[in-house]
């Protein structure tokens, strides 16, 4: 068991690592810039957050099925379903590119009422649109390319994607290697390059290998358009109600103040390598639950499901605690307020506490409940703990409280012990189990008694 996690997990972690190191090392150039640039940069960040969250949730309702199908080796269907995924993405991503490319200004206004932020931002975050649909590519084929247990490719894209990113980033800042110095239009553009390299290596080696695939949406029935969708739904569906608590957090944090805004997209670079711990972790879990749902190994699903909770809370806390070192090693780089340094600090402990707590959620909303077809229930889960505790009270310790960000910042994490608790009795309950390959009758009731062994604890 413990090889085929680390099989996906390991790829995975590290091309999180990889990501987050290029994000990390853009955001220490863009803080030699200014706290204006930092801030900038954040105000895009938001727009290209909810772009990935939403083809998050797309693509995950579509990883139900390729996980599920890949235990079958029914690959026939896997591509199928990949090209569903793949003209979805797109659709999105045009969406968002004609929000942020055609009306910036409204979207800026959002996140910050700094008009250096405003009048500076809006060139800015044009460019980035551009990006988007490399956004579409990259999460489409990262997802199938894991789904199918080849995590070495999307990994080795981002080695590739993240090289050029950094080499044109630093150059276009610096005005090195007969470049020229752009500043934060040089960031843009070597986040543009990187966001296509990365799908066409992937895209370039998948059909090297001949990986199942395709662009063509023929062979497509009503029926399995239908049930894509009604996979697919909720899992989007979650992420765009998610998204949109993490878009209100980002305004609370920007009306908060510059100083307070560029702190929290500083802690966002450090927090993210939490998550690029206990995220491979989730990723690897998904897979091996869809298979063993898909070989209809509903006990094995269960016991793993379980096992897998309990690893991800502890790595989570122990990823936090070496996040928590590096910081006090780099925090002498920042060249930011004292203010800022000081309130960033105590955000940063809060993050240690909250870390394992939200690890945990993620591994059994992510890696048990969506993969194991549980999808609904996810989704009605993180909607209603989201914006019925972690916003509301994030909003009152901001404006009515009027607490400073490491409050407001432990105020959004109320709603993750709620959250913790519910998933662990769904999960106990053997309820989540829902085999997407086979007839309706069997997959909507694998629960207990309609399939054999569910009811006998272990």
């Amino acid at each position: 068991m413990l090889k085929n996690i680390l099989k996906i997990a390991i790829p995975v972690s590290l091309e999180n690592i990889i990501a987050n190191t290029g994000t990390f090392i853009l955001t220490i150039l863009l803080s030699q810039l200014g706290e204006v640039e930092v801030a900038i940069n954040g105000v895009a960040n938001q727009g290209s957050f909810l772009v990935i969250l939403f083809l998050f949730g797309l693509n995950t309702g579509g990883a139900i099925f390729l996980a599920q199908y890949w235990g079958k080796k029914d690959t026939e269907n896997i591509k199928k379903i990949m090209s569903l995924m793949i003209y979805f993405s797109l659709l999105i991503s045009l969406a968002f590119f004609v929000l942020t490319f055609f009306f910036p200004k409204v979207f800026i206004k959002m996140f910050s009422n700094d008009t250096r932020v405003i009048d500076r931002g809006i060139l800015y975050l044009r460019l980035i649109s551009i990006s988007y649909f490399g956004l579409a590519l990259e999460i489409s084929f990262r997802t199938l390319l894991r789904s199918i247990e080849r995590a070495t490719i999307p990994m080795m894209s981002y080695v590739y994607g993240t090289i050029i990113q950094i080499f044109l980033a630093y150059g276009f800042v610096k005005g090195l290697f007969g470049l020229p110095k752009l500043g934060l239009v040089g960031i843009a553009i070597s986040l543009i390059v990187s966001r296509f390299v990365i799908p066409l290596y992937q895209i370039l080696r998948a059909s090297t290998l001949k990986l199942p695939y395709t662009f063509s949406l023929s062979g497509i029935s009503r029926n399995m358009l239908s049930k894509f969708l009604e996979f697919a739904t909720p899992t989007t569906l979650n992420e765009i109600a998610w998204s949109l608590g993490m878009t209100v957090y980002g305004i609370i944090f920007g009306r908060m103040g510059t100083q307070a805004y560029a702190a929290r997209n500083i802690l966002s670079s450090f927090e993210n390598y939490v998550w690029t711990f206990t995220f491979g972790i989730v990723i690897a879990a998904s897979v091996i639950i869809g298979k063993y749902i898909g070989q209809m190994e509903y006990e094995k699903a269960q016991h793993f499901a379980k096992k897998i909770l309990v690893w991800n809370f502890v790595i989570g806390l122990l990823s936090a605690v070496i996040v928590i070192v590096v910081y006090y090693i780099l925090y002498p780089t920042f060249k930011i307020e004292e203010n800022t340094k000081k309130i960033l600090t105590y955000a940063m402990w809060v993050m240690l506490i909250g870390a394992p707590v939200k690890a945990f959620n993620g591994a059994a909303i992510v890696g048990v409940l969506r993969a194991g077809g549980d999808a609904k229930f996810a989704f009605l889960l993180e909607t209603f703990t989201l914006w019925c505790l972690g916003v509301p009270l994030a909003f009152i310790g901001a404006f009515i409280w009027k607490q400073p960000l490491p409050v407001v910042y432990a105020l959004t994490l109320s709603d993750e012990i709620v959250k913790s608790i519910i998933a662990y009795i769904r999960i106990k309950s053997k309820k989540w189990i829902k085999n997407v390959t086979i007839s309706p009758e069997i997959s909507s009731a694998p629960a207990a008694s309609a399939v054999p062994g569910i009811g006998e604890e272990h």
